[in-house]
């Protein structure tokens, strides 16, 4: 890690080594209440995620479909965050990974919005899918 990056690019790797670690209420201190993430793709876990108690639940379901997420890069300022991560999925009868772009508000140190943008959709469909 970087010492020298943004507060806000340091707080998105602690979210990121949280989830890796299933420290739920680690990411409960760095993710604002009324958060939002945008999950795109046709698969039971897209749509909306609203307010941390349904995010911290959508992190616990992701563990189910064998979920890895590794940064390539992540840079910041006081508003934003952008994560460039291989996201996919290791199961059985899957193996898939790919590159995922995430946009992040943050206020008062902490991430209130995120958006991600897979490069392949129907990799990132299969992800989820069972």
């Amino acid at each position: 890690m970087n010492t020298g990056e943004h507060p806000n690019a340091t707080a998105y790797r602690r979210t990121a080594d949280a989830f890796r670690a299933r420290d739920f209420e680690a990411i409960r201190s760095l993710v604002a209440d009324d958060v939002v993430w945008h999950v795109p793709g046709r698969n039971s876990m897209a749509g909306d995620i609203r307010g941390l108690d349904e995010l911290v639940g959508w992190l616990g379901r992701v563990g189910d479909f064998g979920f890895t997420i590794r940064e390539h890069d992540v840079f910041g300022n006081d508003e934003h965050v952008c994560a460039l991560s291989y996201m996919g999925a290791r199961r059985p009868g899957v193996e898939v990974e790919i590159r995922v772009t995430s946009v992040f508000h943050f206020r008062g140190g902490k991430q209130f919005e995120r958006w991600m943008y897979p490069e392949d959709m129907a990799a990132w469909d299969a992800i989820f899918n069972s």
